[in-house]
């Protein structure tokens, strides 16, 4: 009996680990920028993920694969393919668009790696000027829209403890007491005044 084309295809890709190259983490990081927008810090997670699955026994990446990630990672920035002020500014304003209030913006941010001062400044940033409303009302009337609370949700018999659960959803969700019963009294169209 003839063994399989297929079988002998897989004993040829399967034939242990793959080797490690400052090449391959280049190619890796460029596809990987190809598809996501990343931090440095998040940028180095993931190349250092590759490395451990490729190493046998997946293990930490030694020295010499350290450096190749730092060089990586510091062509990636000097190039503009890494920028975590510009990755802030565009996560920070789509976070807000999605209703997710400041506070969660911020801890959003330095999840992804981005530093401190870089986070507070893109939070500071969507409060905007004296005219443009307050940050943390714009993500609460976005929030109200997407989940269809308070003006935009439908008709129920008992709306008084609808609101009661809308009040305590969005709580959970970081906004405080005083700016959702705000928000949750406010019409329609005032509520769509406010989205970004």
């Amino acid at each position: 009996m003839s063994e399989n084309p297929d079988n002998k295809s897989l004993k040829k890709h399967h034939g242990g680990p793959k080797k490690v190259s400052a090449g391959y983490l280049e190619r890796a990081a460029l596809h990987y920028l190809g598809r996501f927008s990343s931090t440095e810090d998040n940028l180095r997670r993931v190349l250092e993920r590759k490395v451990r699955r490729r190493n046998e026994g997946h293990a930490s990446p030694t020295d010499e694969q350290l450096g190749w990630i730092n060089d990586v990672v510091e062509k990636c920035v000097k190039y503009g393919y890494v920028d975590d002020e510009a990755y802030a500014r565009q996560r920070a304003g789509s976070l807000l668009r999605k209703g997710k209030p400041p506070r969660q913006i911020l801890q959003d941010l330095r999840f992804k790696g981005v530093h401190t001062d870089t986070a507070a400044a893109a939070v500071e940033n969507l409060e905007g000027d004296e005219e443009t409303p307050d940050a943390t009302r714009q993500a609460a009337a976005a929030y109200i829209r997407r989940r269809r609370f308070g003006p935009f949700r439908r008709a129920l018999p008992d709306p008084a403890e609808k609101r009661e659960k809308e009040i305590a959803a969005m709580m959970r969700a970081g906004f405080p007491y005083g700016i959702v019963v705000e928000m949750l009294d406010a019409g329609e169209e005032e509520l769509l005044t406010l989205l970004p």
